[in-house]
């Protein structure tokens, strides 16, 4: 084996560009050798930005596999298109970091990471939000006890950024329901983040789920979800919608307060922290200063280049991920339990059933479903429900 990561790309879409190119063009014991993707256009964009000749490059991703010097892949193609190509990198005996979410299925993202286990192969999902450092800076003061007990806490982002894909493909492909869900499901970075903060497993959620951004396009996924997650001694709020509103974290606990503000008071991952506070059960204020802060795009980058070193760290030592595909699978229950409890008006307990349509379906087993009379996500006609 040798002390350099050899990689493969799968998938060469807009996250390439401001996220995995940093990592795999800065990181001195992690080389890309190979890129593939069906599309003609983003493989010779691929092949300028890492510096990649022809040979290098494949419209089929089975001919990256097939390259023993690969030792790990990652699969940066749309969700529904991950399963089979994460399961072959395995059969290939590939090491995988995949994009979230890990599927659109969850009984599919079950699989994938039985799969892992079975392979004895390290899965990893680009959970990059980890590394942001306003969030490690949040979780670093709630292990040191600096709010006490965590009693709530509260993830704001309603002014989500409503970016297009990649224009080769198909810019639009988040407003189907291909992508498995909508703002929730493509921002599913602050579900993983609650389980992460509240340092536990999601036990039940129950959400609103609704589209009033889009009316008028006639939407069939959702831009707006506002849901509450219980863990065993804490609860999460999560406010998400694509378009224009608040955007930080508010935490709760048993001896006080932590915020958290963006500049232009934007979401998370959109723009630069400039806020970040405790106050004590006394009242008193303590301003923190953000460890590593910098503009919005170095942010980002610097997350998935401490994101590829830990996926790097975990196959070199023989060690968990710091987000491995069962964190993937969790956090896609807890975005289709809030999707069903939408839909029926109800509470839904986590994990989900595994003989419920959801379960083996993902949005698509929302039809299956008995739906609330007074549900805006009926109303809306979105999951492909209809009045």
């Amino acid at each position: 084996m040798s002390n350099t990561l050899k990689v493969g790309l799968i998938g060469c879409g807009n996250v390439v560009n401001y996220g995995h190119r940093p990592a795999l063009t800065t990181l001195p014991d992690v080389e890309l050798v190979a890129l593939a993707d069906i599309t003609p256009a983003r493989r010779a964009i691929g092949a300028d930005w890492f510096n990649l000749d022809d040979g290098q490059l494949y419209a089929d991703y089975r001919d990256l596999l097939a390259i023993d010097e690969i030792e790990a892949v990652v699969i940066a193609v749309p969700q529904k298109f991950r399963p089979p190509i994460v399961l072959d990198a395995f059969a290939a005996g590939k090491h995988v970091l995949s994009e979230k979410p890990i599927s659109n299925v969850p009984a599919v993202a079950d699989q994938l990471a039985r799969a892992a286990a079975e392979a004895d192969l390290k899965m990893a999902m680009v959970h990059n939000y980890h590394f942001l450092p306003e969030y490690r800076q949040i979780k670093q003061l709630l292990a040191a006890g600096a709010i006490g007990d965590i009693r709530v806490a509260t993830l704001h982002f309603l002014g989500v950024i409503d970016y297009p894909g990649a224009a080769e493909y198909q810019a639009d492909w988040r407003h189907t329901m291909a992508a498995g869900g909508g703002v929730l499901m493509d921002m599913i970075h602050a579900v993983y983040l609650a389980e992460w903060l509240v340092g536990a497993e999601a036990q039940q959620v129950m959400a609103f789920v609704d589209a009033p951004e889009y009316a008028q396009r006639g939407p069939v996924i959702e831009d707006l979800a506002l849901l509450q997650v219980a863990f065993p001694s804490a609860y999460a709020v999560i406010h998400m919608g694509w378009g224009e509103g608040v955007g930080g974290a508010d935490i709760s606990g048993s001896e006080g307060q932590i915020r958290m503000r963006y500049k232009q008071y934007q979401s998370g991952g959109f723009n630069q922290p400039i806020e970040l506070y405790s106050i004590d059960s006394d009242w008193q204020r303590t301003d923190h200063a953000i460890a590593n802060l910098e503009e919005h795009l170095d942010n980002t980058a610097r997350s998935f280049i401490e994101l590829w070193a830990d996926f790097r760290d975990a196959i070199r030592h023989d060690r968990e991920p710091i987000a491995p595909a069962a964190a993937g699978a969790r956090a896609l229950q807890i975005v289709l339990g809030a999707y069903a409890s939408a839909v029926t008006g109800r509470v839904v307990s986590l994990p989900l059933d595994e003989a419920s349509p959801v379960y083996r379906k993902g949005i698509d087993g929302m039809v299956d479903l008995k739906a609330w009379a007074e549900s805006k996500t009926k109303a809306a006609g979105l999951f492909g429900l209809r009045e």
